[in-house]
């Protein structure tokens, strides 16, 4: 049986030193054989029952890049990292295996959550082998913003399901890593907080995140406020619409 070990271990060390690069070095595109050696590391995510339901497009046409970034709401890096990708769950395979076979594909939501996950598992994986070997990353969920445009543009077949972008090239600057919830917060054991619980758990965490942003001249501010101002509108809309043209079900 593992022992725990309190020492210094370089797989925990690189995932802890996680943070959201946004300013690029320009001029180093990400060379093939990183991208290849991070994909095949990536591949050993967990996958449910070796379905393998994702799509790694990396977006090499410049003038493309240019537009996702206007579509992701202006977001630079974009169009300046070394390499941009759109993870996709990908059904496409599946269902030319059934009709190559002459069979039915049975679509149902847990098809779509299955590409979500196995596609989302895929991507975590990624992100920490770029990060091992030096680059820093992007997540883009900002290409859900008009996902109708992103598809037209890439020109993606029906069953595969674009999800969101990552950008990956040479930090330019450290922006740091963003604090947490302690770990005990969002581990339990045995039965789910209260909700006194949780808000006393939100309290403790606002005075962190106030500290956070007053070192970044942003005083005032704490992390709840910004949470209860992101979910008190309507987010993206259109994407139920825009995945069920894409052949996802959510019966």
């Amino acid at each position: 049986m593992p022992e725990a070990d309190s020492g210094a271990d370089p797989v925990l060390d690189v995932m802890r030193r996680h943070r959201s690069v946004r300013d690029f070095k320009p001029g180093q595109p990400v060379p093939e054989e990183v991208t290849e050696r991070a994909v095949e590391a990536a591949q050993c995510a967990a996958t449910s029952s070796w379905i393998q339901a994702y799509h790694l497009l990396e977006v090499i046409d410049a003038d493309e890049r240019a537009e996702l970034a206007s579509l992701a709401g202006g977001q630079r890096q974009v169009a300046d990292a070394g390499a941009l990708f759109v993870i996709s769950g990908d059904t496409r395979r599946h269902r030319l295996v059934a009709a190559r076979e002459g069979q039915p594909y049975v679509n149902s939501a847990e098809l779509f959550v299955l590409a979500t996950v196995d596609a989302s598992l895929f991507a975590q994986n990624l992100t920490l082998a770029f990060e091992s070997m030096g680059y820093g990353t992007c997540y883009i969920g900002g290409l859900r913003n008009d996902l109708a445009a992103v598809d037209r543009l890439l020109e993606l077949p029906d069953g595969i399901f674009p999800l969101f972008g990552l950008c990956v090239g040479v930090p330019a600057s450290d922006p740091g890593t963003r604090p947490r919830m302690p770990a005990r917060d969002i581990w339990s054991r045995g039965r789910y907080p209260t909700d006194e619980e949780l808000m006393g758990q939100v309290d403790a965490f606002d005075e962190a995140a106030a500290s956070y942003y007053a070192g970044r001249g942003a005083a005032g501010r704490d992390w709840s406020g910004g949470i209860w101002r992101k979910f008190s509108r309507p987010m993206r809309t259109a994407l139920r619409g825009f995945y069920d043209s894409k052949g996802a079900s959510f019966d």
